[in-house]
């Protein structure tokens, strides 16, 4: 019978692409994860694995064999977390991950509601960009994704993923409220080519797509700022005169700033993503359907745009 472990080494090389990763989640080094899948190949009598350059990448056998043992691994995490607990019982412990501006509006205020609900289960919450916590819920490492993307976003049908769209806001330009532009009911990002920007910093993914919205207006925006929080940004315009693009649910009532609509919309889709192994989980499936519920008073329901095709991008 082949190792169960060595398979769940298989399975993170596939999401994660490098050992050295593999090796960090697993908490071993990274020459026992190289061991134990040369062992593997042995096992299965299969070439798993091939070099490209100086990476290793996974051959199609290797790709076959870690869709084949995906749910094999899903069901034995699901019999993992049933035992020793009464039918029905909503406890354990549920590992959630979320953009900043849905963690501070949408998943904190449910987990609080939760708390008190529901005694016997642990919630925890970690803040992480979507390009981060997509591949945390592909290689097990937490049970739910809260993700967003502007425009026609990433291919969220992967793996076993299940996706449920929470609704939609939009980018709005935030500018002083004694700007040339504040009084306007909308603006064009032509307008705003001389303005001095506050951005986003890291690897998230509005810099790159204001910046890719400025481009196509035909300048580069003029960075005056970089800034981990959105809060931050904000201030960094209503003290310095900047302007800034954040969607509606990250905006903050600050004072002094107004907060104009883009003439042509920009908006950001939300999306809950579990694992489909998972999803007779009742404490999973009970955590994110009280997300769910909390994000449709939140968010708006765009139900003009069918949820296979935005899911697909």
């Amino acid at each position: 019978m082949l190792n169960v472990w060595r398979l769940q080494l298989l399975m993170q090389f596939e999401v994660l692409g490098t050992m050295q990763q593999v090796s960090k989640i697993m908490n071993v080094s990274k020459s026992t994860v190289s061991q134990q899948l040369n062992a593997l190949e042995h096992e299965t009598g299969t070439v798993l694995f091939e070099r490209a350059g100086r990476q290793v990448r996974l051959t199609a056998a290797g790709h076959d064999l870690a869709a084949r043992i995906r749910p094999v691994l899903g069901q034995l995490e699901y019999i993992g977390n049933s035992l020793g607990k009464t039918n029905g019982e909503i406890a354990g412990t549920v590992r959630i991950a979320a953009f900043s501006s849905a963690l501070e509006r949408i998943v904190l205020p449910s987990v609080a509601v939760m708390q008190s609900g529901y005694p016997n289960l642990r919630i925890l919450v970690q803040e992480m960009e979507p390009s981060e916590s997509l591949p945390a819920l592909d290689s097990h490492q937490i049970d739910i994704a809260v993700v967003a993307y502007l425009g026609l976003g990433g291919n969220l049908r992967r793996y076993d993923r299940m996706i449920h769209e929470l609704g939609v806001d939009d980018l709005r330009i935030l500018m002083p409220c004694e700007h040339r532009l504040a009084g306007r009911t909308v603006v064009n990002v032509e307008d705003l080519s001389e303005e001095v920007w506050a951005m986003e910093s890291g690897g998230a993914y509005l810099p790159g797509y204001v910046e890719s919205l400025c481009k196509a207006a035909g300048f580069s925006p003029k960075v005056g700022g970089l800034f981990t929080s959105y809060s931050a940004m904000q201030c960094a315009v209503a003290t310095c005169g900047m302007v800034c693009a954040l969607p509606t649910l990250a905006i903050d009532r600050h004072g002094g700033i107004a907060a104009v609509p883009l003439e042509r919309a920009h908006r950001r889709r939300m999306f809950i993503v579990t694992r489909a192994s998972q999803q007779m989980v009742q404490s999973i499936h009970t955590v994110a359907t009280a997300i769910e519920q909390y994000a449709s008073e939140v968010l708006d329901d765009d139900t003009g745009t069918n949820e296979d095709e935005a899911a697909m991008g």
